[in-house]
């Protein structure tokens, strides 16, 4: 790869990105054990539970490890266990604030949703599933998906779940199941979408999997990135950082800084002109023209795909046709045609598919690139592309030199 990552500037960096940005492991991991409220559970988790048995500290939320209303042996007993993988159940607060134990081990996982399937993969974990979303398994991106049953789309299946039975169920936050009519059966709800809660959640899923080792590796993946973007623009005073507009798939709707993609923006240093806007719980916000043009972007982004507006794009097509039809709609709209992103050409497009879900470091590489051309001279948003698919995703053999659209226009040299 051409990321040119130098890890003695790295370490000397970490301090001042730290302060600046917020370390990328600044979370606290919402698993009962993790006594100490930072975001792993290990001995130092042991050593809080003793000093809260002795009186020495006061207990955290997360302190009953084995969730029985008590302090006591008991949860160091299960803490251990934790760490060493043999727990029979544990317990968690998923990304709908709800408190969920499971039963261990799990083996048989129905999920809805690409990004949750998405993080499946990452974690080593997708021959666990046995049930997806409706059409999930129609997706070139999900091969291993093909022949399995379906569960419904955003309105679940309970037929089919209870049919299957498996031991677990993921579901967005936001998508309403009914747990009294899956009796027996677990549902957790994860997003994988919101890269700002990523590190977090797919933590999260690696303890209750077993799959620790591989979601710390998927997070120094993403870290190195993070941390290489971080190092060149942190010097970069406001007025000097990137003034950036992005726009979802529909006309004039963009991200507040609670949005799913307001967080890449900032990971990329760029200022994102709508993050301080009211906007939906979900940081969707829509703006008018005029608001734009006299914001004045220096770069505009827009997001394409997922068949929203029939447009392809992604993992699902190598035609160019529909993403540079969306790059000449935004390059030609009148009231644009003054803002310095159209003068200046820095219009760009890029699909769902690296935006969206775990891979949202690759839309991090590619716009610190758009952003600053200069500085990120050495960096190949590409390379990192394929690395992290080779990587995370290696069976599937994806050139994606050759197969997929994912930016528009596509990098040159």
């Amino acid at each position: 790869m051409k990321r040119g990552f130098k890890i003695a500037s790295m370490l000397m960096l970490c301090f001042s990105m730290a302060v600046i940005f917020g370390a990328a492991s600044d979370y606290t991991l919402g698993v009962y054990g993790n006594a100490n409220m930072d975001d792993l559970i290990d001995e130092q988790d042991i050593a809080f539970v003793q000093d809260v048995i002795s009186g020495a500290k006061s207990a955290t939320s997360l302190t009953d490890a084995n969730y029985d209303g008590k302090i006591d042996e008991g949860d160091i007993e299960q803490i251990e266990q934790i760490i060493n993988g043999t727990e029979k159940e544990i317990t968690i607060i998923d990304s709908a604030n709800r408190t969920v134990t499971i039963k261990e081990p799990v083996n048989k996982i129905a999920v809805y949703g690409n990004e949750p399937a998405d993080a499946l993969r990452i974690l080593g974990a997708e021959d666990k599933v046995i049930g997806v979303e409706k059409n999930l398994e129609k997706k070139a991106f999900f091969p291993e998906y093909r022949n399995l049953s379906t569960i419904g789309g955003w309105d679940a299946d309970y037929e089919a779940l209870l049919s299957l039975k498996p031991d677990l169920v993921i579901a967005y936050a936001a998508q309403e199941i009914d747990d009294k009519k899956l009796p027996g059966i677990t549902v957790v709800h994860l997003d994988f979408y919101k890269a700002r809660n990523t590190f977090k959640e797919i933590k999260t899923l690696g303890v209750v999997l077993g799959k620790k080792k591989e979601a710390e590796e998927y997070i120094d993946f993403c870290d190195e990135i993070i941390d290489e973007v971080r190092g060149k623009v942190d010097s970069l005073p406001d007025d000097q950082r990137a003034r950036v507009y992005i726009e979802t798939a529909d006309p004039y709707v963009t991200h507040t800084s609670m949005g799913a993609t307001g967080y890449q923006i900032e990971l990329a240093g760029g200022r994102n002109m709508a993050a301080d806007l009211a906007g939906s719980a979900t940081g969707w916000v829509e703006v008018d023209p005029e608001w734009v043009v006299k914001e004045d972007p220096q770069v505009i982004v827009k997001m394409a795909g997922w068949n929203r507006g029939n447009i392809s794009s992604g993992y699902e097509t190598s035609d160019t046709g529909d993403v540079q039809m969306v790059w000449d709609e935004i390059r030609n709209r009148p009231e644009l045609a003054k803002t310095k992103a159209i003068q200046d050409n820095r219009v760009h497009v890029i699909s769902f598919d690296v935006t969206y879900n775990p891979d949202f470091i690759i839309s991090v590489a590619y716009m610190a690139k758009w952003f600053y051309p200069d500085l990120f001279s050495d960096m190949d948003p590409v390379d990192i592309h394929q690395e992290f698919i080779d990587k995370f995703h290696k069976q599937l053999r994806w050139d994606v030199t050759k197969e997929g659209v994912f930016v528009y226009p596509p990098l040159v040299g």
